[in-house]
């Protein structure tokens, strides 16, 4: 349906194809039950895509977090900011015993930052592909032992 129609379908025309009246007060209220089922289409794609998110990240959280705890105390690697941002750290020890974040120092100081310590979640952190294919190899051989 065109726009064209739906102006039709609330106006009277003429013999000479001229609107002669035109039912504001119906037409209104298409326009309200349109504006509330996009609000609500709207609601349902963002829940949608929040779900998509968090699901993401839960799959990226262990990947990370196995890549965290198989490097050493000073290996350097990447993460990311919740911005886009790759920001470079090395491994430190902490002591916190709940590990539920990537202890790290970065490696180059971003000016007027007040410490260089910084601690990631596990989703963040950028896993290199020759690590994700290790783990998948060894999965693999674990379901076939």
């Amino acid at each position: 349906m065109t726009m064209q129609d739906v102006i039709a379908s609330f106006s009277t025309v003429d013999e000479n194809g001229n609107v002669t009246s035109f039912d504001f007060a119906n037409f209104d209220e298409l326009v309200s039950q349109l504006v509330t089922e996009r609000a609500k289409i709207r609601k349902e794609n963002k829940e949608a895509i929040k779900e998509q998110k968090k699901a993401a990240e839960e799959a990226n959280k262990e990947i990370g977090e196995a890549y965290y705890k198989s490097l050493s105390i000073g290996d350097v690697f990447t993460y990311k900011t919740a911005d886009g941002t790759e920001l470079k750290a090395r491994k430190i020890e902490t002591k916190s015993k709940s590990g539920l974040t990537a202890g790290c120092e970065l490696v180059e100081v971003p000016a007027g930052s007040k410490s260089a310590k910084r601690y990631p979640k596990f989703h963040q952190l950028v896993v290199p592909q020759a690590f994700i294919d290790s783990m998948n190899t060894e999965n693999a051989e674990e379901v076939v032992a």
